[in-house]
């Protein structure tokens, strides 16, 4: 696992921060987080998936992308939780099954949420962080309950 803080450098990131935390960045309901009537509600905005560049917001991940030198895209999918009243934990789950895959997680912004592993490691959300790992990996994210809402960019692809 690798974990880079200040991914960005403090322009991009200001520039991504301004138009990801807009009010005119559409973020669209979902009723589960991870399983099928899981209760765990979350809105997502979907940047990539089956080959195609789905959001008109695209070049906002450029950035990003170009650091991560990836060779072939899986998905690629920005999760906003709303804050609840205790730090609940989605359940275990892989990104995709696809072998020698990567899933990078980048904190849009800093709150009290996590992601966790399966061996227990915490990583906590500070904005402009990422942590790169084997898309095998067993994961949960960690709802936050100090800040209104709690963004993060999932990027699974090949490198």
């Amino acid at each position: 696992m690798k974990i880079i803080n200040n991914f960005l450098n403090d322009e991009e990131f200001n520039n991504f921060q301004k138009i990801i935390l807009s009010t005119k960045f559409p973020w669209y309901y979902n009723d589960e987080k991870v399983l099928p009537g899981d209760m765990n509600y979350q809105f997502v905005h979907n940047f990539f998936w089956n080959e195609t560049i789905l959001s008109p917001f695209w070049n906002t991940i450029v950035p990003i992308l170009n650091k991560l030198n990836a060779k072939k895209l899986i998905r690629i999918k920005a999760n906003l939780t709303p804050r609840k009243e205790k730090n609940f934990r989605s359940a275990m789950h892989v990104d995709t099954k696809i072998k020698q895959s990567k899933t990078a997680v980048y904190y849009c912004n800093t709150n009290n949420g996590s992601t966790v592993f399966e061996n227990g490691k915490v990583i906590e959300s500070e904005q402009n962080k990422i942590i790169i790992f084997d898309s095998q990996k067993l994961h949960c994210g960690v709802d936050c309950t100090d800040s209104n809402i709690r963004i993060v960019i999932n990027f699974n692809y090949l490198d």
